[in-house]
C-alpha cells in the first residue's frame, strides 16, 4: 500500500508477518527530493530490502513461536516426571497448533496413567496369588536373574530377604536346575536343596519374554511317609512270618505223626500257643495304630488319679514280675491327678510297665513316681537294666524298631506298644520321651496337663 503525505513524503507500509493473530507492517517513508537518488539506486536498494525484510520476518516469526514452544517441552518434561501432572490450558490462544499438541500430550498422559494403574492393579494381583500359594515361584530372566520369589520359595531356599535381580546361582547351587532352566522344553525333576529339602521342580518357559518361571513343590514329608509306608509293610510283612511259619511247622510236625509222641507234641502245641499269641498282640496293636491313625479312637478326658490307676495298671504284669524276681516300687502321692482318658492311660502304662519289667535284668527293680511341673504332671517310669544306647533313643518310639531284637522277640514284644504310648498321649496334648538312668536303666517319662489337687 502507498500513499503521498503531503507533497514531498512518500510513506511505504507492506505486511511482513501474520502468525497467532498478530499482525506484523514494515513501513518505510521516503522525501520527495530523495526519489531520484532512490530510482538511480533502486535495483540495489530492492535488494537490500528484500534481504532485510526476510531476516526481519524470521526473526519475528522465530521469536513467536519459541517462547510457546519452550513452554509446551518445558511442561512435557514436567509430565513425564510426575504422571500426575497435566500440561495447562492456557499455553496458546484457541485454536492454535500448539495448544493442540498440548492437549494430545494431556490425552497421552491420561492413557498412560490408567495403564500403570491397570499394571499395578496386575502386579498386586499375581503378587498377592503368589504369596498365597503354598508352592514355591521363582521367576527368572535369560541371565538367571531372579525377578520373582514369594514366600514358599524362600522357605524352601531358607532365605530371609527379597533376593530380587539376584544371580539364582547365590541360593541354588544344585546343577541339575540350570540344566532344566536351559533346557529348551518344559521339564520336571526331583532335586535335594539346602538343608535336606526334597523338592519337584517344574519349569516353563516365561509368556511372552525371554527367561524361565520355575514352580517348587516341597516333596519331603511325602517321600518320609512313603518310606515310612514301604517299611511299615516290610517290617510288619517280617514281624507276622515269624509267628505264621513257627505255626505252621509246628502243625504240619503234629500231621506228620509227631502228635503220638506225648513228649514232641507238648513241645510243639506250647509252641503254637506262643506264637498264635504273639501273632494276636501284632494285630491287635496294629488295629489300635490304625484307629489312631484314623482319628477313630475316641478321647473322653476327665480327672484321673494317678495313683490308683497306676495300682490298676501294676496287676497286668505282677504275674511276669513275679516270675523274673522284679520288684516294683509305685511312688505316687493320691493326690495328684491329671486331665486325661483313663482307658488311654492304662494302655499306656501297661506298655510302659511292661517294658521295665521285661527288659529289666532278673532280680532288678522298677520305680514308678509322679510329680508335678507347673501346669503338668511328669510320671516316671524307671529302671536298672542295662538301658538303652543314645543313638537308639530318637527312634524307640517307631513302629518295629527295636534296639535289640533278638531280646525283644524273645521277651514277646511286638515293636509297637511304645509307638501306641506316643501316640496316646501326643493326642492328649501331652510329651513323651526317653532318658538314661543314673547309674544304669533307663527312664521312660510322660507330661500331661495337670488337674489339680485330689
Amino acid at each position: 500500500m502507498i500513499r503521498r503525505v503531503r507533497a514531498r513524503l512518500l510513506v511505504l507500509a507492506v505486511v511482513v508477518a501474520a502468525a497467532a493473530g498478530i499482525v506484523c507492517y514494515l513501513i518505510v517513508r521516503v522525501e520527495s527530493s530523495e526519489l531520484a537518488l532512490l530510482a538511480e539506486a533502486a535495483p540495489l536498494a530492492a535488494a537490500l530490502a528484500a534481504f532485510a525484510t526476510a531476516l526481519g520476518t524470521g526473526w519475528i516469526v522465530q521469536s513467536m513461536m519459541r517462547k510457546p514452544l519452550r513452554e509446551l517441552a518445558r511442561s512435557t518434561q514436567d509430565v513425564v516426571r510426575d504422571t500426575s501432572r497435566r500440561l495447562p490450558q492456557v499455553m496458546a490462544v484457541p485454536d492454535d497448533e500448539v495448544r493442540q499438541l498440548a492437549e494430545w500430550v494431556n490425552f497421552l498422559a491420561d492413557d498412560a496413567e490408567r495403564s500403570h494403574r491397570c499394571l499395578a492393579r496386575e502386579r498386586e494381583l499375581l503378587s498377592t496369588v503368589a504369596e498365597g500359594l503354598t508352592q514355591g515361584v521363582i521367576a527368572v530372566d535369560a541371565d538367571h536373574r531372579i525377578e520373582l520369589l514369594n514366600d514358599a520359595a524362600r522357605t524352601m531356599l531358607g532365605v530371609s530377604s527379597s533376593p530380587v535381580g539376584e544371580p539364582l546361582i547365590e541360593f541354588v547351587r544344585v546343577p541339575q536346575v540350570f540344566a532344566l532352566i536351559d533346557s529348551d522344553e518344559a521339564a520336571t525333576a526331583e532335586v535335594e536343596l539346602q538343608g535336606g529339602v526334597r523338592t519337584l521342580i517344574r519349569v516353563a518357559h516365561k509368556f511372552g519374554g525371554e527367561g524361565r518361571v520355575l514352580l517348587l513343590e516341597d516333596v519331603t514329608a511325602m517321600r518320609r511317609l512313603e518310606t515310612v509306608r514301604r517299611d511299615f509293610v516290610a517290617n510288619v510283612s517280617h514281624e507276622l512270618r515269624t509267628p505264621v511259619s513257627v505255626i505252621r511247622a509246628n502243625a504240619e510236625t503234629l500231621l506228620g505223626g509227631a502228635k503220638d509222641d506225648p513228649a514232641v507234641a507238648s513241645k510243639l502245641i506250647d509252641g503254637l500257643h506262643r506264637n498264635a499269641e504273639r501273632l494276636a498282640r501284632i494285630l491287635a496293636d496294629l488295629l489300635d495304630l490304625s484307629r489312631l491313625d484314623a482319628g477313630q479312637y475316641r478321647l473322653e478326658l476327665s480327672t484321673v488319679p494317678v495313683r490308683a490307676l497306676a495300682d490298676q495298671s501294676m496287676t497286668a504284669v505282677e504275674t511276669q514280675a513275679a516270675k523274673r524276681n522284679v520288684g516294683v516300687e509305685i511312688a505316687i502321692a493320691d493326690t495328684i491327678a491329671v486331665k486325661a482318658d483313663p482307658k488311654a492311660l492304662d494302655q499306656i502304662l501297661v506298655n510302659l510297665f511292661d517294658n521295665a519289667v521285661k527288659y529289666t535284668r532278673p532280680d532288678g527293680h522298677v520305680w514308678v513316681e509322679a510329680r508335678p511341673e507347673g501346669e503338668t504332671v511328669r510320671i516316671e517310669v524307671r529302671d536298672d537294666g542295662p538301658g538303652i544306647a543314645a543313638k537308639h533313643r530318637e527312634r524307640v518310639f517307631e513302629r518295629f524298631y527295636r534296639a535289640d531284637p533278638s531280646r525283644s522277640r524273645e521277651a514277646g514284644g511286638t515293636g509297637l506298644g511304645l509307638s501306641i504310648v506316643k501316640h496316646l498321649v501326643e493326642s492328649m496334648d501331652g510329651e513323651v520321651g526317653v532318658e538314661p538312668n543314673t547309674p544304669a536303666g533307663s527312664i521312660f517319662w510322660l507330661r500331661l496337663p495337670r488337674a489339680g489337687s485330689m
